[in-house]
């Protein structure tokens, strides 16, 4: 009889990896755990969860600001690489440390065996992918990179208005910074869906031009790891980081810090949501099912736009409800423009 999974606490990201490491190391292999199951929308515990990524990252950003002379408050007025490259080695390291680490623990460690039942899908990517993901994700930090520094320039030459202080309006930095999660969803659908093909003929399909010189890339992990989280194109990199975290600095006039905290979010919900395992890992199977099945689950469960307008998945069998027998979706459907690792 399948063993029923444990499930993480609401309150497990602020405490990544020591929670994770913990609870991993006191498992015992099980016979058969209970199959996962992909909700269209989260439950109180999931959106508290959320509410804690949030704050964690908006904390960490916080922390990154005022542990030096943020340009943002003055440097950046001029172009300088003295008070650019600051920003890009503690980037860089945070990336390597972050997905370094997590990759080495569930894939490489002594670990491997005893959390191989946890993983999402019992194949495992081979040591080539590893090290392609690695190489692009630093690239894609490169980018998003690239995007604060544009946002402390926008700040420090008051092109773009911000919150100096924490105590100009806490109420309304906090609602921003507990909600980072939330509201960066629905940007990332817009783009995501935008680069898978639009399955339409009302207009030309963009969609699968983009999916083929763009997107294409990140799909190439179908199995995808930590480091496989930002393992994008250029292009996408940069929308990815850039699209929420400018947008809402604009509208809401937000401390640099809830902003950044976007920024961060991005990088590390995208590295352990794709770390490919169940809790004690950190692994998203909403988007696990988007990896291995391309045209469904284009957002997140936050903000359910998959269940608004009708791409939710819960398994392979859903996608006849969202596409009827059309054989050009799926795996199959999306294998020309689509070069996969060989998983074992």
């Amino acid at each position: 009889m399948a063993e029923q999974a444990p499930k993480a606490p609401w309150w497990v990201p602020l405490f990544w990896p020591l929670s994770h490491v913990k609870k991993a190391l006191k498992l015992q292999r099980p016979a058969a755990l209970e199959p996962l199951e992909a909700t269209p929308d989260l439950d109180l515990q999931g959106h508290l969860s959320s509410v804690v990524a949030s704050l964690r990252s908006f904390l960490l950003a916080y922390l990154a600001i005022n542990a030096c002379d943020y340009p943002a408050y003055g440097a950046a007025r001029t172009w300088s690489f003295q008070w650019m490259w600051p920003l890009l080695v503690r980037n860089l390291i945070a990336t390597w440390v972050i997905c370094g680490f997590w990759d080495w623990f569930l894939y490489l460690s002594p670990m491997k065996e005893v959390l191989r039942p946890f993983k999402m899908n019992p194949k495992y990517p081979p040591l080539r992918q590893l090290q392609h993901d690695a190489l692009h994700t630093t690239l894609a930090t490169l980018c998003g990179s690239g995007v604060e520094i544009l946002l402390c320039r926008l700040w420090a030459t008051g092109m773009l208005p911000m919150q100096e202080t924490l105590a100009e309006a806490p109420l309304w930095t906090l609602l921003w910074a507990a909600t980072i999660v939330h509201w960066r969803i629905p940007h990332f659908y817009l783009m995501h869906r935008g680069m898978h093909p639009w399955r339409t003929t009302r207009v030309p399909d963009f969609g699968k031009f983009l999916y083929r010189h763009v997107h294409a890339q990140h799909h190439k992990s179908y199995l995808p790891t930590a480091f496989s989280g930002t393992n994008m194109h250029p292009v996408e990199a940069t929308l990815y980081y850039l699209m929420p975290s400018l947008f809402m600095a604009y509208l809401c006039r937000l401390h640099p810090a809830v902003a950044l905290g976007c920024i961060f979010d991005c990088a590390v919900g995208a590295w352990l949501g794709h770390d490919g395992f169940r809790w004690p890992g950190a692994g998203d199977f909403f988007h696990q099912l988007h990896h291995e099945h391309f045209d469904c689950n284009y957002g997140a469960q936050h903000i359910p736009i998959d269940k608004w307008l009708g791409t939710y998945c819960g398994s392979k069998a859903d996608l006849k409800k969202v596409w009827g027998t059309s054989s050009s979706v799926g795996r199959e459907g999306n294998m020309e423009c689509t070069q996969v690792w060989d998983c074992k």
